[in-house]
């Protein structure tokens, strides 16, 4: 698909216009990439803090942009001309002339408040926001489609890159044996914001934001939207996470009949070493000419095969999907089948009654990964829906956390998730 030259010749009038929530680290990238982008404009920027939205337009070259805050004031802007900033994230789906809304906070809620209201304002929808994805993706998927328009999960985080070669591997006939991610951080499920401040301060993060990733929630909200899309699944409860570099993963993450830990094939998971900040996919070729082609391509001895991709882009890939939406009416990645994993909740610690689960990289839980229908079947809470839930009897560190344990806080993404849950039964 020659990409590139279709966006090259959009006229001025005909260009993707592109409105943003979130402008943090990600969105500020976003930002940036989709001004650069032949083809495309940014025209709005809502954040809770309006300085960075300020700052997000600035780096781009874009000053004074007008403030609204009231539904009232956007029948008083110039659609073509205006570039808006807003407090209030709720109004960016419903302007006009914007062609496609991208979510890049990584709050749960946020990410299913403006998908559903894009989604119902007639606005293709892409989101940076894996945890609301793998939370309601299934329910928002169907919805875009019968209102005809896309969601879709954004490019460069790694389940739409690994979707990418799924995809590539798929067509050339192969086995999928596995497929997942290099992971950055040796893994620490009790890992918090506080164990992690000092840390998180040398590499400029949130503190939050990397206790998501040091304590595998990261991790595990990856794999789940990755296997939710291609219909994967995984071998065991949490994945198998072993430490493997390059030049192990295809003798590890094979099925045990062939010297590695695998009961079953066809599953995601993640590895710890050299492979990191890349995806990898452990493939087998169906007919005896293709091995030969690998073996003389010198890709290993067979009989699986590691391909892998060294690196994932971020912000920066993200305007690939949003061409795909807006001028082809095609998703990067979604779940449009009942999904085959869920992301759980986990105690980090001994968790009391009365008291308040805080946030997807805190101090009270951590995220795994379970097969659907085992998740299903043992009522286990999934990890997009714990925020903000009370405690309602003692639950032991290290244990899953049942929906009949908590008290959920009713929200549009709580709504949204029992219209889906309602779409298995």
């Amino acid at each position: 698909m020659l990409l590139y030259n279709d966006l090259i010749s959009l006229k001025d009038e005909n260009q993707i216009r592109v409105a943003l929530v979130g402008s943090g680290f990600m969105g500020i990238g976003i930002t940036e990439m989709v001004a650069g982008t032949p083809g495309m404009q940014i025209v709005a920027i809502s954040d809770k803090e309006l300085s960075r939205a300020y700052r997000a337009f600035e780096i781009v070259g874009i000053s004074n942009p007008k403030v609204i805050s009231r539904k009232e004031e956007l029948s008083k802007l110039d659609l073509k001309n205006d570039k808006i900033i807003t407090e209030n994230y709720k109004l960016i789906p419903e302007l006009e002339n914007i062609d496609i809304v991208i979510e890049a906070t990584g709050i749960p809620e946020i990410g299913a408040e403006v998908a559903y209201r894009s989604i119902m304002n007639h606005k293709n929808i892409g989101t940076l926001n894996v945890e609301t994805d793998v939370t309601v993706g299934y329910y928002l998927a169907m919805l875009a489609k019968n209102s005809g328009v896309v969601y879709t999960v954004c490019s460069g985080d790694e389940p739409v890159v690994i979707r990418e070669m799924y995809d590539f591997f798929k067509t050339l006939n192969f086995d999928i044996i596995s497929c997942g991610k290099g992971k950055n951080n040796p893994l620490d499920i009790h890992a918090t914001p506080a164990t992690l401040e000092k840390t998180a301060k040398t590499k400029g993060l949130n503190p939050r934001i990397l206790t998501e990733f040091v304590d595998g929630s990261k991790t595990m909200i990856e794999m789940c939207a990755t296997a939710n899309s291609t219909g994967l699944s995984i071998d065991k409860r949490n994945m198998h996470g072993p430490n493997a570099n390059t030049n192990e993963i295809a003798k590890i993450l094979c099925k045990r009949e062939d010297g590695g830990i695998l009961d079953n094939s066809g599953v995601v998971d993640y590895v710890i070493g050299d492979l990191a900040p890349g995806v990898f996919i452990v493939a087998k070729p169906k007919g005896k000419i293709a091995e030969s082609t690998l073996k003389y391509l010198k890709l290993g001895d067979g009989p699986n095969y590691l391909f892998y991709r060294p690196y994932h882009l971020t912000s920066i890939e993200v305007p690939t999907s949003i061409a795909l939406a807006a001028l082809y009416g095609k998703s990067s990645l979604s779940c449009t089948n009942t999904p085959t994993t869920e992301t759980i909740t986990i105690s980090k610690r001994d968790l009391t009654r009365g008291e308040t689960i805080d946030f997807i990289g805190g101090y009270t839980v951590y995220g795994g990964i379970e097969k659907f229908n085992i998740a299903r079947r043992e009522n286990l809470l999934p990890l997009g829906l714990s925020e903000g839930a009370e405690i309602i009897e003692d639950i032991p560190k290290d244990t899953p956390i049942k929906y009949n344990q908590v008290r959920i806080k009713e929200s549009l993404l709580s709504t949204l998730r029992k219209l889906q849950d309602r779409m298995y039964d």
